[in-house]
């Protein structure tokens, strides 16, 4: 550690705060404070790093190595030339910003909360060092992701080819009541803990971590509310009281009732309720009616199984990898690991 220089933060990056998105549709991303919010036409920062600046996401850190727009619920940083990018990167993700916020009901952190955490800093050829280290996990953790979502799609267009496309004539039609009951979880949003042991699965896209399960098999997961996005898991894991969880009475029918969910999703949310939050019922779901061939899809059931097992040794692999870089992480920032 005696090679290491102590800093305060905003000696050694510049900030601003961003501002409102253009209107425009585009292919630059948008980012706020919970990450990408949607794409526009115009950018105002290039390979940046991004801190939430408002509500319950502000303190989350993000990279965006490309030219983006920083909305004004987030927080632009640069480093300057005493720090390395990707250093600067895996630094802030170590450091806790959220339990500095102000404000109560909602959330703020300002440039002068983050320009005041005292930080050390090694030689540049250390700091490359270390980033590079980290940088190789999160690259094999972003190439296992981009290799499902291949291996999904293929399912996907499988499944279309399958039971979309082909000629139904003499189908029998069947209610997704037939293949699982319709329950809920019983959690609050609250329930989740930053050192949880489950997956804790509520209407959010992200999944959080619970320290106790309710559930344990095969599931569908399918949001009752908001975007009603639809997820799938095999194994313990814990349930938000208006996320729907369906576990199918057989097994073999996981991976197909997953994409058929997903694949008639709009049809099957479309009689959603509400008017600030829309939102669907049991029914909804249990009720949903579609044809199936009246003869064995045994062959086809083994095949979408297939790819989502590959699927599951890459989800293994990234949580093994996320878990080495977390621990790594505080260690190489603090020196405690040496490189």
């Amino acid at each position: 550690m005696s090679e290491w220089k102590t800093y305060k933060l905003g000696d050694v990056v510049a900030m601003r705060n961003g501002k409102k998105r253009p209107k425009e549709e585009g292919t630059y991303p948008v980012y706020g404070g919970n990450g990408i919010l949607d794409y526009t036409n115009k950018y105002n920062a290039e390979n940046v790093i991004v801190v939430g600046r408002v509500g319950a996401y502000c303190g989350s850190v993000y990279r965006c190595k490309q030219k983006c727009w920083i909305s004004d619920n987030a927080i632009c940083v640069q480093s300057k030339s005493i720090i390395d990018d990707n250093f600067l990167f895996y630094l802030m993700s170590s450091l806790d910003f959220h339990h500095f916020h102000i404000g109560g009901a909602q959330p703020l952190l300002t440039q002068d909360i983050i320009g005041s955490f005292e930080i050390s800093l090694p030689s540049l050829t250390e700091q490359k060092r270390i980033a590079d280290i980290l940088s190789a996990i999160d690259d094999k953790i972003e190439l296992n992701r981009r290799i499902n979502a291949n291996l999904e799609q293929q399912a996907q267009a499988l499944y279309k080819s399958w039971f979309v496309d082909a000629d139904s004539t003499g189908w029998e039609t069947k209610r997704l009541a037939d293949f699982f009951n319709v329950i809920t979880g019983k959690k609050d949003a609250n329930y989740s803990t930053k050192d949880g042991v489950y997956p804790f699965f509520t209407c959010s896209q992200d999944i959080l971590k619970a320290p106790n399960y309710s559930f344990e098999g095969a599931a569908i997961l399918l949001a009752g509310n908001g975007d009603f996005n639809v997820k799938r898991y095999i194994g313990k894991f814990e349930a938000y009281q208006r996320t729907y969880v369906l576990i199918p009475f057989e097994k073999r029918y996981h991976s197909f009732l997953y994409l058929l969910i997903k694949y008639h999703l709009q049809e099957i949310t479309g009689g959603s309720r509400g008017s600030v939050i829309k939102f669907i019922t049991k029914g909804n779901i249990a009720d949903f009616t579609f044809t199936m061939p009246p003869y064995s899809i045994d062959e086809k059931l083994s095949l979408f199984d297939s790819l989502f097992n590959e699927i599951d040794k890459n989800i293994t692999e990234i949580n093994n990898l996320s878990t080495i870089r977390d621990t790594l992480l505080p260690k190489l920032m603090s020196g405690e690991i040496t490189v």
